[in-house]
């Protein structure tokens, strides 16, 4: 449930993101009817397949609900590339006026990368949607409770908060910290979300901060 509740907040983040640049102030110089309506049908259709998400978990339909988060997944992570190079060529022509705004884009990417990669990593790696343990598949992160014989922790099986856990502090160290990624669409994974994060927190941030400054 918490892992339907996370694509709606994707999506709100991602459609203020997208708000923000089509009918915001950064987007007086990009601007265009069709750049405007991609927006609108981006919304449209992440819109419908959230509902169509809710709808399968009421419905307990996992197998189908499953695969549906994974193509929804996917739009999203296409979708923050295609924001997050918005993001950088908007920069070169931003003005100090401006830097506001972008810099609050910045914050709602850096949310929505952290999420969607929650996601990810969530759907990679066992128990993911069943919730229950696989040990016919292997592990694609050793968090540190599968990794030795811990008193009381002998059944523990990793959830979601895990996860958001674990697409938090690698967005931040732009490394792995307690939980190591195994398998190589894991280490693939989290060297996507680092470059990501790279970007629009130090080379977009730290630009946007230079440029309010200088203007001030």
């Amino acid at each position: 449930s918490m892992v339907v509740l996370v694509m709606g907040v994707i999506m709100a983040l991602q459609a203020s993101l997208s708000i923000s640049i089509a009918f915001g102030r950064l987007g007086e110089a990009v601007q265009t009817d069709f750049l405007i309506l991609i927006s609108s049908l981006w919304t449209i259709l992440r819109g419908g397949l959230v509902a169509a998400v809710v709808v399968l978990w009421l419905m307990n339909r996992r197998r189908p609900l499953f695969r549906l988060i994974i193509l929804l997944n996917g739009i999203y992570t296409f979708a923050l590339f295609i924001n997050m190079v918005t993001l950088v060529d908007i920069l070169f022509g931003v003005s100090s006026q401006g830097v506001e705004s972008l810099i609050a884009d910045v914050v709602l990417m850096a949310a929505a990368n952290i999420l969607i990669f929650s996601i990810w990593y969530w759907i990679i790696d066992p128990p993911g949607v069943n919730e229950g343990r696989r040990d016919d598949e292997p592990w694609d992160f050793l968090f540190p409770q599968r990794g030795g014989n811990l008193p009381r922790y002998e059944n523990w099986q990793p959830r979601y908060t895990d996860y958001l856990f674990l697409a938090f502090t690698s967005s931040f160290a732009f490394s792995p910290t307690d939980t190591l990624p195994l398998t190589r669409r894991a280490k693939l994974l989290m060297m996507l979300q680092a470059t990501i994060s790279l970007i629009t927190i130090t080379a977009i941030a730290g630009s946007a901060i230079n440029i309010l400054a200088s203007g001030s």
